[in-house]
């Protein structure tokens, strides 16, 4: 530690220490359990003032029972803030499913989250004890793979000299295919390669991109080789060199594909950066928009989703804990019924103050959802306690294995120390690399 970190550690010390303000109580369902009259006339008092409130939000114990008996055939769920935060279940979150697939309905899931595949998803419902098919599962990841599918970039492009294709189908000669380049981490790379799409390597194992490297990066691009694709999501280790060859693949007329806008998911009581703060990094540097958001709003993936099971969307109740992704995503799929919970991103507050706009400006109403409850558990009937100790995959006992190697360990480079930049000499175009060169 520097003289100058310890000597700002030290004043931070010395400091005294003051009990934060307690905030002004307010009703919110995920965070107390009141008994349910207490519960409801909470919510009558905080609907009085906003027509749209009183509209949205349930009051009844039962929740929602009687629309899922009368009105809806499937469930379309989202995880994060639904299901659960983080590897950590939401209190109630599984009996509600099993709840729901006791009344019959077909339940399905639906992330934004692109990080992760859908066989990856599988193996974490089973080990939080819940029996899910990867069939089931619909990630952004899984719809930017079927995106680029249906647009062929999982056909092999026969040249005129081609040579005949090997025993597994291999290509031969100059047989080429449309490459992808993607932004993102092991659930993309695994949806991709599932669908035959092959991915460019890039510039994964660099950091830094300057001028130089930018000009030498133009030169050494194949033309017949290009890039068809540019796929954007979620990405940890994302760096300034990925950003840069993003920008020019997009600036050469690959296609500007994005997995999803959230800009970032609730871990803890933060928001932690998603996507959408990386989709908007690209954008701003190609001076381009995405063609397509693959996952949530768009309705792409409830269509993709409609096309492999067949429901009917007029009977099928969309689940989610944001107002601007789940919910628009369930308008834009024309669903027949939308709920938001206040386990996730959007709490009751928040909620209000989009009800109290849309009481002044009627053109809003219809992105509100058609009805608001505190939780998964609420929304069957059930009793939900904010307390509940509940199942993490940390600390699951389960037999079911789930890799968490990051996108540097499915891309494997070289242990060898990064050079120190500040040794280059821009006068020189000489770069003596033998010093950094690992020892044997």
């Amino acid at each position: 530690m520097s003289a100058r970190a310890r000597t700002a550690s030290l004043a931070r010390a010395s400091r005294p220490r003051t009990r934060a303000p307690r905030r002004r109580a307010r009703f919110d369902a995920h965070r107390r359990a009141p008994t349910p009259r207490g519960r409801a006339d909470a919510v009558r008092t905080m609907a009085a003032d906003s027509n749209n409130l009183q509209r949205v939000l349930v009051t009844s114990r039962d929740g929602l029972t009687r629309e899922l008996d009368d009105d809806v055939d499937a469930v379309v769920l989202d995880c994060d803030g639904v299901v659960w935060n983080g590897d950590r279940l939401i209190p109630g979150a599984r009996a509600a499913i099993e709840a729901l697939r006791a009344k019959k309905k077909r339940v399905f899931f639906a992330t934004n989250n692109s990080t992760k595949s859908r066989a990856h998803y599988a193996a974490k419902f089973a080990s939080l004890g819940m029996e899910v098919s990867k069939y089931e599962i619909y990630t952004s990841a899984y719809a930017a793979a079927m995106y680029l599918k249906q647009r062929r970039f999982d056909e092999i492009e026969e040249g005129d000299d081609a040579e005949p294709r090997g025993e597994h189908g291999e290509r031969g000669g100059d047989a080429r295919q449309k490459k992808v380049y993607v932004i993102g981490e092991r659930g993309v790379m695994e949806e991709m390669e599932e669908a035959g799409i092959d991915v460019e390597a890039g510039v994964y194992d660099s950091v830094r991109c300057t001028g130089r490297d930018w000009e030498e990066m133009e030169e050494w691009l194949d033309p017949e080789d290009d890039v068809g694709a540019v796929v954007v999501g979620s990405d940890s280790a994302f760096t300034f060199a990925k950003l840069a060859y993003a920008s020019l693949q997009i600036q050469r007329g690959a296609l500007f594909i994005a997995t999803n806008p959230d800009a970032g998911d609730k871990i803890g009581r933060a928001l932690y950066p998603g996507a959408g703060a990386i989709v908007n990094a690209v954008a701003t540097a190609c001076g381009e928009q995405p063609e397509i958001y693959c996952g949530k709003p768009s309705s792409f993936m409830l269509d993709l989703l409609c096309e492999h099971t067949n429901i009917d969307m007029s009977r099928t109740l969309v689940v989610g804990d944001r107002i601007d992704t789940d919910i628009a995503f369930g308008k834009a799929g024309k669903a027949g019924l939308t709920a938001l919970v206040f386990t996730g991103v959007t709490d009751s507050e928040q909620l209000r103050e989009k009800c109290l706009l849309a009481d002044a400006d009627e053109s809003l109403a219809d992105a509100l959802p058609d009805r608001a409850i505190g939780s998964l558990a609420e929304l069957v009937g059930l009793t939900f306690n904010p307390d509940e100790v509940c199942d993490s995959v940390s600390d699951v006992d389960t037999d079911v294995n789930i890799d968490e190697d990051d996108m540097l360990r499915a891309f494997p480079v070289s242990d060898a120390p990064l050079p120190e930049w500040s040794q280059y000499d821009d006068d020189d175009d000489q770069f003596d690399q033998t010093q950094y060169a690992p020892a044997s």
